[in-house]
């Protein structure tokens, strides 16, 4: 079994990479879906120009726009259709603490952020990767 509580959101990063798609809010809803859909990612995080996270945008967030507005929502931006109650983590924080996390609040990425600037992003598919290494 894997190492659980001692491996922390570093150590993921390590192994994975750090490398985080992002796109303003200013984009459509169609750049995002063809970022998406490029890179074979599930989301990708909306920042400011400094490189903070104001909010993310996944493959969920795509259905919500279409049950809400229909196919009209492609036009729309990112900024209206993304979730802005991000959860973020930290490099110390540990896979067990952000499992349970992600389980209670049903989200499946999370940006990694040191000084207010995303630098990582991790999924669940991640965390369930490194537990059973």
């Amino acid at each position: 079994m894997g190492k659980g509580i001692y491996m922390r959101v570093e150590e993921i990063l390590a192994k994975k990479g750090d490398n985080v798609h992002t796109i303003s809010p200013s984009g459509s809803v169609h750049e995002a879906a063809v970022l998406l859909q490029d890179k074979g990612i599930g989301a990708v995080v909306c920042t400011d120009p400094t490189g903070g996270v104001v909010g993310i945008f996944s493959e969920r967030d795509i259905a919500r726009a279409v049950a809400r507005h229909g196919w009209d929502s492609i036009d729309m931006s990112v900024a209206e259709t993304m979730t802005r109650d991000v959860i973020t983590c930290r490099l110390d924080d540990d896979l067990e603490y952000l499992l349970t996390v992600m389980t209670e609040t049903r989200c499946r990425h999370i940006p990694v952020v040191r000084d207010g600037i995303v630098i990582g992003l991790v999924s669940i598919g991640d965390l369930v990767k490194a537990k059973q290494e």
